[in-house]
């Protein structure tokens, strides 16, 4: 028998599913409403504050879009029941128009896979990937397109940037001209030194140009290069992803976009793009140019012409031109989703993940390059992400989701794909939906239908280019009867999306460290948190506060701010609270004006269990080590609560005896809970043991705070028995 001791220096790393054993000593058993920062330590998470109200009902199936404008200008575009619906990022709605109707958004029923939607600028490219691409019939290029089409050129008096159309200047793309075929020649010099006006004629080459046959016209004294006759050579607009547009007036308006005809060649010189006849699944902007998925083939417009997917000339061939890159797989390899990467993009089919890069001399046909680099099943859904210099998506298995990350490590080339998950193989459920990249903050954020009111947190840290000290996984329980619809980090904010009863919100959390709320002493941990005023009633003697929307009245908490004189961030006696209706709520005595208001969240840690370790690290498993005490070492912290199951769970029945958990409390007076109430909250730091008196591989000890003040905690410390063989 010998005494041990030993350290946990750190708490940082999250949650682990490995056997207790080989886990690394500051992983943990268990986490929830957490923040591991490697700086600061595991500390309770920051609260999300009350924006407004979107939406009475929860919409069913919506697909809701983030459009980052500029640092000033934030939207979130939710598509459902055949229109768009769009918010700024203080709750206000925005006006859209639809001068063409809401027709594209028709076959739409899945709206989450149905569409999809990038953003550039003013413009929001909006896919319906149902709807199959059609091509005008004969002379519908000969007839301009209306003027409430969008278009993306600005000089020529585009109605979205407030210019007047001028004469003589028609709008979108011009017509092409019609001509009358009058023959062919073998070659250019031998067409007529004049011509007719509108004379066509095909000019069929020679060995010179590989019997290239083109067309051309006779325009204002020139001949012309132009297109075959009797060709069907417009892009049904009606058919291709429209275009959401911020207007100079700060209005929206949805309409079908500008897409140029073929104005030069024939089908076999110039032939359709690849998506006609096709559904198209994705638009993104690369390189000046607009790239759209459709099957197994990335399609790329003319460079700084994102409305042309047809050669400019047919006599040369042009950097410029558009492009079409297709799979190069056994396997059916067709595109759900792209992201640029490094030095070009990472596209992904169900099965296969390709990179497609260019040259060191721009992106043309003969410089690019697309080759398979990973073969993971990927949840197509939820698509990719980019934090930094790595992409990450999901991979659905039995009921669970892996993460992968994709990174180049120390300028190698990366043929594989990290299992960020590997550690934590059952903690994300399936049904991932949404990555939401926080680069600033190196974290990534993971919806999934398979726990919808949870949000799973990866938090790292690369301390070289092939080594992380930190890969750490938790979740964050957003409360009882929500839903996490949707998010997105912009600016050090995370702004949520969320169904709650009564209607969907738009909350924010700051994640910046150390924010503390304007009229507070402290940070107040209370979700749904806002800024209320009271209203005194000297013939009641009680303060009434109005709350913008119906709290969950078990865990609505009322905080005073700095400007209570004597109990500065104290919290108002829920056990007086009287609600007058779902949204007012009394409260006894003159309380000061301002106060917090917010539902209450529960910040709670398990420790993994502990084993008497050789010099190398490797865990001891013979013998019986028996914990004494344990020790947690802490800052800023004004309230945490131990509790220590001897023998397992709390009311774990062993041998017919009810062993009951020691449970001790520690404020910063160190007089119980209830300071809380009576004075203003202290913020201390130090260290607290507490007795443990359990076998270590039994033994459960837990951290909880479940109040409106914060706690973060740094290390930990145990000291126990160790018996080296069993004795009779």
């Amino acid at each position: 028998m010998s005494l041990i001791a030993d350290t946990i220096p750190a708490l940082y790393n999250g949650v682990s599913q490995q056997a207790p054993m080989v886990r690394a000593k500051d992983q943990l058993e268990g986490q929830r409403n957490g923040w591991s920062s490697i700086a600061e330590g595991l500390a309770k998470r920051p609260p999300t504050e009350h924006i407004a109200k979107l939406l009475t009902t929860t919409p069913t199936n919506a697909m809701i879009h983030e459009i980052n404008r500029d640092a000033s200008e934030r939207y979130i575009v939710i598509a459902q029941s055949g229109a768009l619906r769009i918010f700024d990022l203080a709750g206000n709605e925005q006006t859209v128009t639809a001068p063409q109707g809401w027709g594209y958004l028709a076959s739409a029923t899945d709206y989450v896979n149905d569409i999809a939607m990038t953003t550039v600028a003013d413009y929001t490219f909006v896919v319906n990937r149902k709807v199959t691409v059609a091509m005008k019939p004969v002379g519908a290029d000969q007839v301009a397109q209306p003027l409430s089409n969008v278009w993306i050129n600005r000089d020529r008096g585009v109605d979205e940037y407030g210019m007047a159309y001028g004469p003589g200047m028609p709008a979108q793309y011009d017509p092409n001209l019609v001509g009358v075929y009058a023959g062919q020649v073998q070659r250019f010099d031998k067409l007529p030194a004049t011509g007719t006006q509108g004379d066509l004629y095909a000019v069929a080459g020679d060995n010179t140009n590989f019997f290239g046959t083109y067309y051309v016209m006779f325009n204002g004294g020139v001949w012309n290069e132009t297109v075959a006759p009797n060709l069907a050579n417009a892009i049904d607009e009606q058919t291709m992803p429209w275009a959401l547009v911020r207007q100079a007036d700060g209005t929206f308006k949805f309409a079908p976009f500008s897409w140029m005809p073929r104005r030069v060649g024939d089908m076999d010189s110039n032939p359709n793009p690849v998506f006609v006849g096709r559904t198209i699944r994705k638009a993104f902007i690369y390189q000046n140019r607009l790239v759209l998925l459709s099957g197994e083939t990335a399609i790329m417009s003319v460079t700084g012409d994102l409305g042309n997917f047809y050669r400019t000339t047919v006599v040369d061939a042009l950097d410029a031109d558009p492009i079409s890159v297709s799979a190069t797989s056994t396997k059916v390899s067709i595109f759900y989703d792209a992201v640029p990467f490094n030095d070009g993009i990472m596209l992904t089919s169900d099965q296969t993940q390709f990179s497609m890069t260019n040259g060191d001399f721009g992106l043309s046909a003969s410089s690019m390059a697309i080759k398979p680099v990973t073969n993971y099943e990927v949840s197509i859904r939820a698509g990719m992400v980019a934090i930094n210099d790595g992409v990450y998506f999901a991979a659905e298995r039995n009921g669970y989701a892996g993460i992968k990350e994709y990174t180049r490590l120390s300028g190698q080339s990366a043929t594989s794909a990290s299992d960020i998950t590997a550690h934590v193989p059952r903690y994300v459920p399936a049904g991932v939906r949404k990555l939401i990249p926080a680069s600033d903050q190196n974290a990534l954020f993971v919806l999934t239908d398979g726990a919808p009111g949870y949000i799973y947190v990866y938090q790292f840290y690369w301390v070289s280019g092939t080594e992380k000290a930190q890969s750490a996984w938790h979740r964050w329980y957003m409360g009882d009867n929500t839903q996490v619809l949707s998010g997105v980090y912009l600016s050090g904010y995370l702004y949520l999306l969320l169904s709650r009863g009564g209607g969907v919100y738009l909350e924010r959390i700051n994640m910046q460290p150390g924010v503390v709320p304007s009229g507070a002493p402290v940070q107040v941990h209370l979700d749904r948190r806002v800024s209320l005023t009271g209203a005194y009633n000297s013939s009641t003697g009680r303060t009434t506060f109005t709350v913008p929307y119906a709290p969950l009245q078990s865990a609505f908490q009322l905080v005073r701010g700095s400007s209570d004189p004597t109990r500065p961030g104290s919290l108002i006696d829920p056990s007086t609270y009287q609600w007058t209706t779902s949204t007012q709520v009394s409260v006894p005595g003159n309380e000061p004006a301002l106060a917090f208001g917010g539902e209450s969240y529960s910040f709670k840690f398990i420790f993994s269990p502990v084993f008497v370790r050789k010099g190398d690290g490797s865990a001891v498993t013979t013998g019986r080590l028996q914990l004494k005490t344990w020790q947690v070492s802490f800052k800023d912290t004004g309230y945490f609560h131990t509790e220590v199951a001897p023998y397992g769970a709390a009311g774990q029945i062993i041998s017919g005896d009810i062993i009951p958990a020691k449970v001790k409390d520690y404020t910063g007076k160190t007089v119980g809970a209830s300071d809380l109430i009576l004075n203003s909250p202290l913020l201390h730091t130090g260290k607290f043991p507490f007795q443990v008196m359990g076998d270590a591989q039994q033994v459960v000890i837990t951290i909880t705070n479940d109040t409106h003040v914060g706690s973060t905690f740094l290390a930990a410390e145990w000291e126990g028995m160790y018996f080296n063989r069993a004795r009779m």
